[in-house]
């Protein structure tokens, strides 16, 4: 079988009594993953065509010989050959739901949002560490034979990421491509500083090479509400403490390619309980830089933008389009230079009685200078009412 990048990584031999022992900071774990991932993506995009091959499973990597070459690069950019360095530049989490995405429909966006929020995320262990009141956390919760660990998080304060694994010695749960609760509705539960939130998205346990699952879970944070709809304030400043609660329960195992009678997915087993973790996340707010834009056409006004260390949040008014769209629902989207939306992470709006509206829309940034806000008429005959050009410095 093929093996990734990462496996030839560890089996790279270097004497380490040649080198000094080095303790990295999140800061500078953060700075060289973003270099040579950046490096790495360079390189991937110049060599895919020449040094692909698909195995057994469909899954594109390397040549060994490709392989070879970007960890000469990672060793490089890195400025040290410490293969402890290269082993970590992601967490194991993060390395897998980047492995699991090679080949499927949604390979180039899940890779790209997996990346980029592993290379700012933070080790759960590191975020109990520096707290005295440690004992009240779970970070791992085991009950009928299965366990569920979370591994990072991430959060910019517009959106929350945290990742999750799952191991089981349940044989019927270990023949599954992933794993989901068994009721879709009910039995996976988040809670924010004790509030339990609506704006929850509970990913899917898939499947790992090595027989784990592992899932990434996001909570908005540009619209909090609780079950009931009612808007939460969490008032979140630099360096905020938020508790998440996530429960989950009752927990079924399926098979992706294979369908019931009903035509839902065909299960493998199922397993009942509780699974309760309880771990703090900082609000990390350091990377937010706030640039003035102030442009407009058509009565679209963007105002500004908030760049973050994984997104770019940027606040639009917007006019009253029922005169041209009887839906006043226009299609929008945030291009690159070269035309390509970039990747959709958050929303908030704010109707107004007039029917214009405020907003606010959250993408996936990686460094892009020249980008453009479009927005089409898709409800009539898809022409373009605004395409308005900004640069990020």
């Amino acid at each position: 079988m093929e093996r990734n990048i990462y496996d030839l990584l560890n089996e790279v031999e270097t004497d380490l009594t040649e080198y000094e022992e080095i303790t990295l900071s999140s800061q500078e774990k953060a700075r060289y993953k973003q270099r040579i991932s950046a490096e790495v993506r360079s390189m991937e995009k110049g060599n895919r065509k020449e040094n692909g091959k698909k195995n057994r499973n469909g899954k594109v990597w390397k040549t060994a010989a490709g392989m070879a070459a970007a960890c000469v690069l990672m060793v490089g950019v890195a400025g040290m050959a410490n293969p402890v360095l290269a082993k970590n530049l992601f967490s194991d989490v993060f390395r897998k739901l980047i492995e699991n995405s090679q080949g499927e429909k949604y390979e180039k966006e899940d890779t790209e949002k997996y990346t980029k929020i592993g290379e700012n995320a933070v080790a759960i262990q590191e975020e109990v560490d520096q707290r005295q009141e440690a004992e009240s956390y779970v970070t791992t919760a085991e009950n009928n034979g299965v366990t569920i660990s979370v591994s990072d998080v991430y959060c910019d304060g517009y959106v929350l990421y945290y990742t999750a694994s799952l191991t089981t010695d349940n044989e019927a749960l270990n023949q599954a491509d992933g794993i989901l609760p068994r009721q879709k509705v009910g039995t996976e539960q988040v809670k924010l500083n004790g509030t339990e939130m609506a704006g929850f998205c509970g990913g899917t346990f898939n499947k790992a090479e090595d027989g784990s699952f592992v899932a990434v879970k996001q909570i908005d944070l540009m619209t909090t509400a609780d079950n009931n709809e009612k808007e939460v304030d969490l008032s979140l400043d630099e360096n905020d403490t938020l508790v998440v609660d996530y429960t989950l329960s009752d927990l079924e195992g399926n098979l992706w390619d294979s369908w019931d009678d009903q035509g839902e997915y065909e299960a493998t087993g199922i397993v009942e309980g509780e699974w309760h973790l309880r771990f703090p996340v900082t609000v990390d707010k350091s990377g937010n830089e706030t640039i003035n834009i102030n442009k407009e056409e058509n009565g679209i006004l963007i105002k500004n933008a908030v760049k973050t260390k994984a997104g770019l949040v940027l606040e639009i008014e917007l006019p009253d389009f029922t005169n041209i769209d009887p839906y006043n629902d226009p299609d929008m989207a945030i291009k690159d230079s070269q035309g390509n939306c970039l990747q959709w992470l958050s929303q908030k709006w704010d109707h107004h009685e007039d029917k214009t509206a405020a907003c606010q829309i959250m993408v996936l940034y990686d460094g892009q200078k020249d980008l453009s806000f479009e927005v089409t008429n898709k409800n009539v005959d898809d022409s373009i009412i605004a395409d308005i050009a900004f640069q990020i410095p």
